[in-house]
């Protein structure tokens, strides 16, 4: 289970703390806080003198960013990875079994996993206590 830890951090750190989506065109702020160029532009877009970062409320002194070519690079390697659903897709519609493509709609108690009605009669859940979700 660590790699998968492992895996949800390095997709967690290629993720815009703003539009929650893997980064595009990263840039940095002055306070070392990584954001996708146009998500950090719209936010500041009608402040004037105090430009708070998002995450740490840092006032950085202006609006120039170091773009950060690097993590874009590394940003690409993660969505190659076995896919996450990003969260901005999560939230439009229902979490969707990356194995069998149906809605997750069940939560075993056994095994603290979200299921699909197909996980719970395919995949070793047969017995378990289920839990409906929302």
């Amino acid at each position: 289970m660590p790699c998968a830890a492992s895996l949800a951090e390095l997709q967690a750190e290629a993720s815009c703390p703003i539009c929650l989506d893997y980064l595009r065109d990263p840039v940095t702020t002055d306070c070392g806080h990584n954001f996708c160029s146009s998500c950090i532009h719209q936010r500041w877009e009608d402040l004037q003198d105090i430009l708070p970062c998002p995450v740490c409320f840092h006032h950085c002194p202006d609006r120039t960013f170091k773009r950060n070519v690097q993590l874009g690079h590394v940003t690409d390697l993660v969505q190659q990875l076995p896919a996450r659903r990003s969260k901005r897709r999560l939230q439009e519609g229902k979490a969707l079994c990356e194995q069998h493509g149906q809605p997750l709609s069940l939560f075993c108690e056994k095994d603290l996993e979200l299921l699909c009605p197909r996980c719970k009669v395919s995949s070793g859940h047969l017995g378990h206590p289920l839990t409906p979700i929302e």
